[in-house]
């Protein structure tokens, strides 16, 4: 009965509730738009840089890792791949040759790094192939000698065009020099203006034969999954079954050059043998010997300067400044929400006490008639808390369907594409909010009407019967 009677008096004065109801509403609906928007330019980052970039899982000799030289690859890398792809949640599996290089066209010179690339495979794991600039280029088709993919910047830079010579001057992995004419088979160009820049593809078995790489080598095993950022599982999978570690010698002198805290070296020295560990039972053993939150500070440190064998890289790891801004835009949500529900909240108090302050004489009549002090809070909690519902509620479904039609048609950015570009963001993007994410908001909308009703609600509990009843 009193959820009934409740309802009806928010509804006693129409105008008063649906001015809150309406602030309510276009206060949630440009919040979370305004996440969604913030959230659509994140997940575009992460789709392009996941499926174009670093690939869901990257797998690397774990001294390549360290030392980044041409030498250190990963052997039997094809067997490694047959059992990869054999994987729950694993889409496809690519393998990549990969080393620094000066690059000279017959007009410019620049530092890039050449990836060797299976097309076959890596069109199954990279939509780079999608991203061709014009009907002149092609992705390794139409040149049968040493053709090369370069970025629109990197064309720029060295003012050449489809079909144009390049030479490469680098080292091979017996540390001889190498310097090789390519032509330019297509042109491509990304979101990310830097990886446009910095990046030129070959095929892999160019690379093999000019780079002396022994059969079944690769320096990179690129995975990506089904759920693209879903990698825990496989990653502890992989760790578990190729990554070693061991605190010997070498490992100490790393971790004295990292400048890992003296305690902690010390605990670390007294773990000195010539033991592997597997993932497990590294984690189990620094996590007792360091305390796990002071393990979970170091970890990167301390996996890198103990890991032999393959080394595991999830995409948040090789990009954790995206992983960064994927925690920060959940945290976001809620500041950007609680900060509106916040400056709501006191309009809905001053609308509550306006509504008791009216009702004195109704509230004080009930009192006398025998009404329970306890009935008259949760009264006036209840008409609070379905007037903030009430808002909450419109400004949900407002918020919903305006996203759900930019999500749809795309929001285009292309006025801002250079500095959008410069940063890796894409020019088009898809506003999106999850369903937990609304479900937080309104848990949140619940908790601003209950706080918003309590100064109103102990005000009516401390009415004095007859002093109430003969207010005007």
């Amino acid at each position: 009965m009193i959820f009934t009677i409740a309802w009806k008096n928010v509804w006693r004065s129409k105008a008063r509730s649906l001015v809150v109801v309406l602030a309510i509403s276009i206060g949630l609906w440009g919040g979370i738009t305004a996440v969604a928007f913030m959230n659509g330019l994140l997940m575009g980052r992460l789709n392009d840089a996941i499926k174009i970039e670093v690939s869901s899982v990257q797998l690397h000799n774990a001294a390549f890792m360290e030392n980044d030289e041409i030498q250190y690859t990963i052997k039997g890398v094809d067997e490694l791949m047959a059992q990869m792809v054999n994987y729950k949640g694993v889409e496809a599996v690519s393998k990549r040759f990969r080393t620094d290089a000066m690059i000279t066209s017959n007009r410019s010179a620049a530092g890039a790094t050449i990836i060797g690339i299976v097309p076959e495979q890596e069109k199954k794991i990279s939509e780079l192939y999608q991203h061709l600039v014009d009907s002149n280029s092609h992705y390794f088709e139409g040149i049968k000698r040493r053709p090369i993919l370069i970025g629109q910047k990197m064309a720029d830079k060295l003012k050449v065009h489809v079909r144009s010579k390049m030479m490469i001057n680098t080292v091979d992995t017996d540390g001889n020099a190498v310097r090789e004419v390519f032509r330019v088979v297509g042109i491509f160009k990304t979101q990310n203006a830097m990886f446009d820049e910095m990046n030129v593809f070959i095929r892999f078995s160019d690379a093999k034969i000019i780079f002396n790489l022994k059969d079944d080598e690769a320096h990179e095993v690129a995975i990506l999954m089904d759920d693209m950022m879903e990698t825990s599982e496989i990653t502890n999978y992989l760790k578990n079954k190729y990554t070693s570690y061991q605190i010997d010698e070498k490992a100490l002198l790393k971790a004295r050059n990292d400048s890992i805290p003296d305690l902690m070296y010390k605990e670390l020295e007294s773990l000195k043998s010539t033991k592997e560990y597997t993932f497990e039972s590294y984690e189990k053993v620094l996590s007792h010997k360091l305390g796990a939150e002071t393990y979970q500070e170091y970890k990167k440190q301390l996996s890198a300067l103990s890991e032999t064998g393959l080394n595991i890289s999830e995409w948040k790891y090789i990009s954790p400044e995206l992983a960064m801004q994927s925690t920060w835009l959940d945290f976001m949500l809620y500041i950007f929400v609680g900060i509106i529900l916040a400056a709501l909240g006191f309009g809905i108090v001053n609308t509550m006490l306006m509504a008791v302050l009216e009702r004195i004489r109704e509230l004080g009549m009930l009192i006398a008639i025998g009404m329970n002090r306890r009935r008259v809070f949760s009264m006036i909690v209840l008409e609070t808390v379905f007037l903030s519902l009430t808002g909450g509620f419109v400004g949900i479904i407002i918020s919903w369907i305006t996203i759900k039609i930019m999500h749809t048609t795309g929001v285009n950015m292309s006025q801002f594409s250079d500095g959008m570009q410069a940063l890796g963001y894409p020019t088009l993007i898809y506003p999106s909010v999850d369903f937990a994410s609304y479900v937080s908001i309104t848990i949140m909308v619940i908790l601003t009407g209950i706080l918003a009703a309590i100064y109103p609600a102990l005000h009516a509990i401390r009415l004095k019967p007859a002093e109430a009843i003969r207010k005007e």
